[in-house]
Parts: C-alpha cells; sequence; structure tokens
C-alpha cells in the first residue's frame, strides 16, 4: 500500500500558504478596494466563517467518503479559489473569494489530522507534528512569496493544490477505527466542546497575530520591507517551532510542551505590552510568539488522540472552533487597530495567550492530566 502521509504533508504546505497569505496581503487589497484597516479586517471574518463551514461539512464527508476522493475535489477547489484573489478589487467579490478559500483548505484540514491518525493511531505524534511543520513552511512562504506579487503566490499555490488534487485519486485512503483502544476514554459532547475552547483561543492568537503583525510594523512606521521581514521572522520561527516539537515530541510529554508554550506565550505578550513599539519587544515578540505558538495545534491533537478515538465529526469540532477563534479574534484585533493604535496587537496577545493557557489547565484537568 503506497503510504498516504507524504501526500498530506504536500498538501499542508498549499494549505499554510493559502491560509496565511491574506495577512501579507492585506496592504495591497485594502488598497485595490479602497478600504480601511477595519473594513479590510472583514476579510479574516469571511475565511474564518468559510472554515467553519468547511469544519463540520467535512466532518461529515469523511465518516462517510472515500477520504481521498474528498481529498481531491477541495484540493482542486482550493487551487480555484487561489487564482480568484487577484482578479477582483470589490471588497464584496474578495468576500466571496475568500469564503471559499476558508471552506475549502478547512476540508482538507480536518481531513489531514483525520486521516493521518487513522493511517498511524498511536505513533502518529512525530508525523503530526511533521503535518503541521508543512504548515509553517506554507506559512513562511507567504509573506516572502506575497512581498515578490500577490498573482505569482496564489498562482504558484494553485499549481501545487492541482498537483496534489492529482495525486489524491493515485493513493489509497485510510479508514476510520471502530473500537477505542484501552487507554482511551469515551468521547462526550461535553468532553469535545471542553477541548474545543482550546482551539479556539489558540488559533485566534496565532491568526490574529501572524495576520495582523505585518500592520503592526507599519503602525510602527517600519517600511513595507521591514514590516514583510518582521512577518517573515514571525513565520521563521513558527517553523522552526514546529521543527523542534517534531523532534522531541517522543521523548517529552505533550503536557509538558504545551505548559512551555502557552507559558511563553504570555510572557512575550506581556513584554511587548510593557516594550511599547520598542525595536527589542517588537523583534523578539515576533520571533518568541513563533517559537511559542508553534507546537500547540499539532501537540494538542497528539495529547487528545491518546485520550479518545477521533472520528471525522470529532475533529471537526476541534476544526470548527479554530475557525471561530480565527473569525471573531482577528476582526476584534482590527477594530482594536482603528481605536488605539499599534498596541492593540501586543494587547489582544496577551489577553487571549493567557485565556489558551487556562483553557488547556481546563482540558488537562478534565481528560485527568
Amino acid at each position: 500500500m503506497r503510504r498516504p502521509v507524504p501526500l498530506y504533508l504536500a498538501s499542508f504546505v498549499v494549505i499554510g500558504l493559502s491560509l496565511t497569505l491574506l495577512g501579507p496581503a492585506l496592504s495591497e487589497l485594502r488598497e485595490r478596494s479602497d478600504s480601511g484597516i477595519a473594513e479590510i479586517g472583514v476579510l479574516f471574518v469571511a475565511q474564518s466563517l468559510g472554515y467553519i463551514i468547511g469544519a463540520f461539512g467535512g466532518g461529515r464527508l469523511l465518516d462517510r467518503f472515500d477520504g481521498h476522493r474528498v481529498y481531491a475535489v477541495f484540493m482542486a477547489l482550493i487551487a480555484a479559489s487561489l487564482l480568484l484573489v487577484p482578479v477582483f478589487s470589490s471588497l464584496a467579490a474578495l468576500f466571496m473569494v475568500f469564503l471559499v478559500l476558508g471552506a475549502t483548505t478547512s476540508v482538507i484540514d480536518v481531513g489531514a489530522n483525520a486521516l493521518i491518525i487513522w493511517h498511524l493511531g498511536a505513533e502518529v505524534g512525530r508525523s503530526m507534528n511533521l503535518l503541521h511543520l508543512c504548515f509553517g513552511l506554507g506559512a513562511l512562504s507567504a509573506p516572502l512569496v506575497v512581498g515578490v506579487d500577490l498573482e505569482v503566490a496564489t498562482t504558484a499555490g494553485a499549481v501545487l493544490a492541482a498537483a496534489t488534487a492529482v495525486w489524491a485519486l493515485l493513493v489509497p485512503a485510510p479508514v476510520a477505527p471502530t473500537v477505542d483502544r484501552e487507554e482511551q476514554t469515551a468521547v462526550t459532547n461535553g468532553l469535545l466542546f471542553v477541548a474545543a475552547t482550546f482551539f479556539f483561543m489558540y488559533v485566534g492568537v496565532e491568526v490574529g497575530f501572524g495576520g495582523w503583525i505585518h500592520t503592526y510594523g507599519e503602525e510602527l512606521d517600519f517600511s513595507s520591507t521591514g514590516a514583510t521581514w518582521l512577518t517573515a521572522v514571525f513565520w521563521i520561527a513558527f517553523t522552526g517551532g514546529r521543527l523542534l516539537s517534531a523532534a522531541i515530541v517522543n521523548f517529552v510529554r505533550p503536557k509538558l510542551v504545551l505548559t512551555v508554550a502557552c507559558v511563553s506565550a504570555v510572557a512575550i505578550s506581556a513584554v511587548m505590552v510593557v516594550g511599547d513599539g520598542a525595536l527589542i519587544a517588537v523583534w523578539s515578540g515576533a520571533v518568541v510568539m513563533g517559537l511559542a505558538t508553534a507546537p500547540q495545534f499539532p501537540v494538542m491533537f497528539a495529547y487528545l488522540e491518546r485520550r479518545v478515538r477521533l472520528t471525522g465529526s470529532a475533529t471537526a469540532w476541534f476544526i470548527g472552533a479554530a475557525g471561530l477563534g480565527g473569525l471573531v479574534i482577528p476582526y476584534a484585533i482590527g477594530f482594536a487597530f482603528d481605536s488605539i493604535g499599534a498596541r492593540a496587537l501586543p494587547l489582544a496577545s496577551l489577553v487571549f495567550s493567557f485565556a489558551t493557557l487556562a483553557a488547556f489547565a481546563n482540558v488537562n484537568r478534565r481528560f485527568g492530566g
């Protein structure tokens, strides 16, 4: 049987690019649509709203149909959506494009996370971290390629997405396990909701920080190139954090990784608030926030897989909550920028990083530590 893991890794490079190109493209899209900062923030809402819709629809599709046929269809739709991003100048049209892009990438997000767990079971830890490392590689490429040309970035992403769609049809799909392992407890909607709160808070921090850091740099009077490099530094650190997480996952308990990561995010956010735009606080903030946020998503999946059986529908709870967090929190940050300027990003990061830490503490308590 041809192993499907390389397919999932390749697709997550595309997902990383697709979900993060909005941040570095925001200034160009704002100028093209003649919109203000708060108005252009509606595109984050569109992408995240689509992401929520796609998560719950995708979970049901995976539980009912061949996973790789679902994969192929939605990778093809991602390709089409990316090609449309540089075409429109109307804010309403861009809203629809990012709505569809969010929905299609969400189905693949649910699919890859569920299918790789079905394929590897208890041995998923390292591959799960590599999967999300590939997301980081795609995210890292976004500010660099968009900085060259938005159309180049979207065309490259579309070509990769189309190639991955064909690839998915050539590899047999894993099937879901039908019984719990001995160490797994029965999953309930209450437990799923508790775990989902963590993903809501965490993704709000990641998407909010990664999406608005370019604008944050501009508000601090960085040049366009300087703001692009600030964004790139965050994603370089994020990618490095995912790589480090993949290297240590078999040697360090997920609980310890999550505790250190969540506490570090709170601490560096506080440094950025106190630093109030000082260069040392800004650049160290980009680095440490990238490192701190990087392991939280994949390591939480590994943490949960050891405790409950994750179906497509169960995985959809987490991806849907992630989408909701990515909708509400970045949009709120956009309005805060209009009200208080650059201070909005570090203040929001501090509040929601602390909320993420509290959510993890609750998950750990409810799932038995």
